[in-house]
C-alpha cells in the first residue's frame, strides 16, 4: 500500500509540473543586417584606409552574441526600448579563415539601438554602413613601413636575393582606393613592384628600419596591401646579439586583384626574444609554372602597442 501511494504522489507531482509550466512563446528574435565594416584614418599618419574586415562580432546588452560572416544577418533578442550593442572588427588572421579574430587594433563601435517591436513579425533592422565606422585605437602604434611614395626604399636585398622593388607609377599597376564616404581616391602614387625570372628567381628583402618592440607584446600586425602570381612570405629579421635570425610567418596565395592581409608577427617576436630590434622579411621564389612573377606590393604597416 505504500508504495502505490508513493507512486501516486510522483505522478501527481510530475503531472501538476507538466500542467504548470508557462506556456508563454519564447522571445522572437529581430534580425540585424550588417553589410559591412569600413576605417577611417589619418593617411599622412596611419596611411590607407584599406581593409579587409572579414567577420563581425557583436555583443547585445552585455551578452556576447557571436562572430559572423559579412554581409551578416544576425539573430538576437532585443529588449524593448534602448539597446547597447558593442561591433567589433574580425579579420582571417594571416588569411587563413579558419584563424578569424577581432583585430585588436581597431576601436569596437558601440551603438546605441531604440528598438519598439512592429508585431508577429520577425523584425529585421539594417544599420547603415555611416554608422559602421572604425578607427585605429589611439595606444596602438601604426608605423607606415612602406608605401614606395617617399624618397628611396625601406627594403634592402640580403646576401641571399637576386633583386629588389622597382617602383611603378602606371595606371594599371599602382594600387587604387577611395575610402569610403570619400568623393576622391587616396594620393597613392607608386606601387612596389618584384620581378622574379630565370635568371633572377628569388628574392629575400628586409627592411632598413629596425623595429623597437616591448617585450610581452600580443598582438603585431603587418598589415599589406598585395597582388601577385606567386606565392610570397612574410616574417620577422631579430636582431640578436649572437647575429640575426629570422623565420617566416605566413605567406600569401596568388591573387589577381588587389587585397589585403593581416600577418600577426607574434609567433615569430617570441621566439626570438630580447632582440635589439626587429626587421619585417619578405621573402619568395619565382615557381615553375610562370615564365615571369610579379609581386605588386603596397602600404605595408606595422601596428602594435609601443
Amino acid at each position: 500500500m505504500a508504495k502505490i501511494i508513493l507512486r501516486s504522489l510522483l505522478l501527481g507531482s510530475l503531472f501538476y509540473g507538466l500542467s504548470s509550466c508557462s506556456t508563454d512563446e519564447a522571445a522572437k528574435p529581430t534580425y540585424l543586417q550588417i553589410d559591412a565594416l569600413h576605417l577611417e584614418t589619418d593617411y599622412a599618419e596611419e596611411g590607407t584606409a584599406h581593409t579587409n574586415i572579414s567577420t563581425v562580432w557583436l555583443s547585445a546588452n552585455g551578452e556576447i552574441i557571436g562572430a559572423f560572416e559579412l554581409p551578416a544577418l544576425i539573430p538576437v533578442v532585443l529588449k524593448e526600448g534602448q539597446n547597447e550593442l558593442r561591433i567589433s572588427a574580425g579579420i582571417n588572421t594571416n588569411g587563413i579563415s579558419s584563424f578569424r579574430a577581432i583585430n585588436t587594433s581597431f576601436d569596437p563601435i558601440l551603438y546605441t539601438l531604440d528598438y519598439q517591436s512592429t508585431g508577429e513579425v520577425p523584425d529585421t533592422i539594417v544599420i547603415p554602413e555611416g554608422d559602421l565606422i572604425t578607427h585605429y585605437r589611439d595606444f596602438y602604434q601604426v608605423s607606415i613601413v612602406e608605401d614606395f611614395d617617399d624618397p628611396g626604399l625601406n627594403f634592402q636585398r640580403t646576401n641571399f636575393s637576386d633583386t629588389n622593388f622597382i617602383k611603378v607609377d602606371d595606371a594599371d599597376s599602382i594600387f587604387h582606393f577611395q575610402p569610403f564616404n570619400s568623393n576622391q581616391a587616396e594620393p597613392n602614387n607608386n606601387s612596389g613592384l618584384i620581378i622574379l625570372d630565370d635568371l633572377n628567381p628569388q628574392v629575400e628583402l628586409s627592411s632598413v628600419v629596425s623595429y623597437k618592440i616591448p617585450p610581452g607584446t600580443q598582438n603585431i600586425f603587418l598589415e599589406v596591401s598585395y597582388r601577385t602570381n606567386a606565392l610570397v612570405g612574410f616574417g620577422l629579421v631579430a636582431n640578436l646579439a649572437t647575429g640575426d635570425q629570422s623565420d617566416i610567418t605566413a605567406g600569401v596565395l596568388p591573387k589577381e586583384e588587389w587585397s589585403k592581409i593581416y600577418i600577426n608577427l607574434v609567433t615569430e617576436f617570441q621566439a626570438f626574444p630580447g632582440a635589439d630590434g626587429y626587421q619585417i622579411l619578405i621573402r619568395a621564389q619565382k615557381p615553375d609554372n610562370v615564365d615571369q612573377a610579379r609581386i605588386y606590393l603596397d602600404n605595408l604597416k606595422l601596428v602594435y602597442i609601443p
